[in-house]
């Protein structure tokens, strides 16, 4: 009997399928590591905590001087109206974060229409989650987070 040549048996090419698969997924992997958008890593992190006690003193701001809002979103038409208790300023800033990609952040600035009563426009339609932060010139600040697969509709909070 005349045995058959290593390469024409399956064993073998089993046995060396498993490292080289193993090989093509680790290569795989490190390529999406170092062609992929690190935006949730920051790189300077004293900066970041300096930055804190800034946001922490605005919003010490908005809570003496007793500022609330709630927000409604219409994609459809791209309005947001924007009701207040205790704000005063003629424009408010309304920044809108995303919290897995920056390029998708923006901010629009909302327009007082009548007393507690702001309106502003989105350039495009958005739907997911977003961190929302409303600003005023004065310096206080507010924050909520805006859940559009649940409602279009959240509530600030101090």
């Amino acid at each position: 009997m005349n045995p058959t040549p290593w390469y024409k048996q399956f064993w073998p090419w089993f046995v060396i399928a498993i490292p080289v698969s193993s090989m093509i997924v680790g290569v795989i992997q490190i390529s999406f590591a170092l062609n992929s958008p690190n935006d949730m890593v920051v790189d300077n992190y004293y900066k970041e905590g300096l930055g804190i006690n800034k946001v922490i003193g605005k919003r010490n701001l908005a809570t003496e001087l007793n500022i609330s809002a709630s927000i409604a979103v219409d994609n459809t038409t791209g309005e947001v109206i924007l009701t207040t208790e205790n704000a005063q300023e003629q424009i408010l800033t309304l920044n809108f974060y995303n919290s897995a990609i920056s390029d998708k952040d923006f901010n629009i600035k909302l327009s007082r229409i009548a007393d507690n009563q702001y309106r502003g426009s989105l350039d495009k339609s958005i739907s997911g989650i977003w961190n929302l932060y409303l600003e005023s010139a004065v310096g206080w600040q507010i924050s909520a987070r805006l859940n559009l697969t649940d409602s279009n509709y959240t509530q600030f909070k101090l």
